[in-house]
């Protein structure tokens, strides 16, 4: 029982884990559909896996993976090893390794769906029919073999239903061989309803189902597809608990689309597809009549959109917003009617920046729906020398309305938060900062740093040379940033896109780029300190703080580059992702 358990969960767990696709898609596995009840709220799809599972066969990634110290633990459970082991006798049996074997009795396709009561079903399409049934008897005679050794009953059992003949392992583990189809269920009640639905090919089945239908055309490209029912789901305790926790300032503004949607839309679907070293995928939910007029900040209208992303030497993450932060913030009672602590030390602060300016009508609302956020490497000069810890810069970049107007106001609230930092510093014996008025290309610039210590280790510098925070202002564009040399890199690159920065992305609200290597480089050179904090915070001895960045870094070099956008389109929610990966 054990063991054959084990071989379905193999290889089901291979299908979905270890699979590398390929461009053709076979439709059979989707009539599965028809065979499961209608009322099942989630359902996962893998097309034509037989390509997939080659392709994974040959990766180079299939190595990298096998090499991990983490999945090389995983391999030592001995569950996992007596299923090796059962996968070891088959193939002895049928003269055929493993990836024969999955692809031909399993690379038809799989079809897996969860039912509200705990029910799941998983049927599997095989390439060749004959080679599922040969497995299947192997392994019954092995079970019968090792029941008669054992001294123990005959474990398996059998039961004909309608002209179906179905088997058990014992427990409540159900499966049978319909044609070319492996049908696993751990319910017997749910083998007769499906057997039923076989039969007498009657309606009320996953396929008439109106959202699944919708889910399947929005993913009709992808050849692994997931489908949940969120009506359904959300009637659960714990996924109604993660929704309220959502409900926080910074996830409803990063989020407002996504979250909207979970909380109404019926239902969501994602698709992947992989091709080589690419990974591309779309998650979509299904139509929200009516959106909610507190979120609508988030919805780009017409033809208006996110502005083209900035890149800059050493990038390590881009992203461009639409967010009408006025309205976001004019919002706050309705979205957030508890006044947590955070959100009164923001609004304090903003009182005492802008002196006593209306922070909604008469700052927010300076600027326009356009938010840009850059985070690259650091550069830092000989006379400061290098950081013991090395941050990334980061830098927003908002656009006003009145830049002659708002500009001044802008200044005098930097200003004056520099000021206050100073204060602090001052008060805890800490350097502070200068400020200055430096021009870069015509743009005058405020810059605030820190005097280079000349005394001070140059291949060990203190954190706090970092920071040297900037505000520049160019035509529309208003930068902040927490370094001087993002600040000139992020001028000269709107300098470059002088006319595409008039161009929007229509009905993109969230565009974002995130390159792995770079974040590789920036672990790599703080190596040092993360160890030593892994050290403090978990009690590693060295060798295993190590271990476990070394882990990360590993899987962290096979990411290249990470592309995602989000947007709205008939009163659905759209993510399109896409992701490089770096043979190893």
């Amino acid at each position: 029982m054990r063991g054959f358990k084990s071989l379905l969960l193999v290889s089901v767990v291979g299908l979905v884990i270890e699979c590398w696709p390929g461009r053709s898609l076979a439709a059979g596995i989707d009539s599965a559909a028809a065979w499961v009840p209608q009322n099942a709220p989630a359902a996962l799809v893998v097309k034509n896996p037989a390509s997939l599972i080659e392709q994974w066969e040959k990766s180079p990634l299939r190595q990298a993976v096998a090499n991990n110290p983490g999945f090389q633990a995983v391999l030592n459970n001995p569950g996992i090893k007596q299923a090796d082991a059962l996968v070891g006798l088959v193939e002895v049996h049928t003269k055929k390794d493993r990836w024969t074997l999955l692809k031909q009795a399993l690379g038809g396709g799989l079809f897996v769906a969860a039912l509200p009561q705990g029910e799941v079903v998983v049927i599997a399409e095989a390439q060749d029919g004959k080679v599922l049934r040969d497995v299947h008897e192997f392994l019954l005679g092995l079970a019968k073999l090792d029941a008669e050794n054992k001294g123990q009953p005959d474990r398996v059992k059998s039961a004909d239903y309608r002209g179906v003949t179905a088997w058990t392992f014992g427990g409540d583990e159900v499966h049978a061989i319909v044609e070319n189809r492996l049908i696993l269920v751990n319910k017997p009640e749910l083998m007769k309803q499906i057997i039923d639905r076989i039969q007498d090919s009657h309606g009320g089945s996953l396929r008439d189902n109106p959202k699944f239908t919708a889910a399947e055309k929005a993913t009709a490209d992808h050849n692994l597809v997931l489908y949940l029912d969120l009506e359904t789901l959300r009637a659960l305790p714990n996924v109604q608990k993660g929704l309220e926790q959502s409900r926080q300032p910074l996830p409803i503004l990063l989020l407002a689309g996504t979250i909207t949607a979970l909380q109404k839309a019926p239902w969501l679907a994602v698709g992947l597809s992989i091709e080589g070293s690419r990974v591309t995928g779309t998650l979509q939910t299904g139509e929200v009549a009516q959106w909610p007029e507190p979120l609508a900040f988030a919805l780009a209208p017409g033809k208006d959109g996110a502005l083209p992303p900035i890149h800059v030497p050493g990038t390590v993450f881009t992203a461009s917003f639409y967010r009408n932060l006025r309205d976001f913030y004019a919002q706050k009672n309705e979205l957030f009617p508890e006044r947590t602590s955070g959100l009164i030390f923001f609004e304090n602060m903003m009182g005492i920046f802008f002196t006593g300016r209306n922070f909604t009508e008469e700052v927010l609302a300076e600027l326009e729906p356009y938010v840009r956020v850059v985070v690259a490497e650091q550069r830092y000069s000989p006379e400061i020398g290098t950081p013991a810890v090395q941050l990334p810069a980061m830098a927003v970049v908002f656009r006003m309305k009145n830049p002659k107007k708002f500009q001044p106001v802008v200044e005098e609230g930097f200003q004056k938060a520099l000021g206050l930092i100073n204060f602090v510093r001052g008060q805890d014996a800490k350097p502070g900062m200068i400020l200055d008025r430096p021009v870069y290309k015509g743009v005058k610039y405020t810059l605030a740093y820190f005097n280079p210590d000349p005394d001070g280790d140059k291949e060990h510098a203190d954190i706090r040379f970092n920071f040297s925070p900037v505000l520049a202002c160019r035509d529309r564009d208003l930068i902040l940033s927490t370094a001087e040399p993002l600040a000139k890199d992020i001028l000269d690159a709107l300098a470059e896109q002088e006319a595409a920065v008039q161009n929007v992305h229509k009905a993109v609200t969230t565009h974002l780029e995130l390159l792995g290597t770079q974040i590789v480089r920036l672990l790599e050179v703080n190596k040092e300190a993360l160890i030593a904090q892994n050290m403090a915070e978990k009690g590693h001895s060295r060798e295993r703080a190590e271990t476990e960045l070394s882990q990360l870094l590993m899987v962290l070099r096979m990411l290249n580059e990470f592309r995602l956008t989000e947007s709205f389109h008939n009163h659905s929610n759209r993510w399109d992702f896409q992701l490089e990966l770096i043979k190893p």
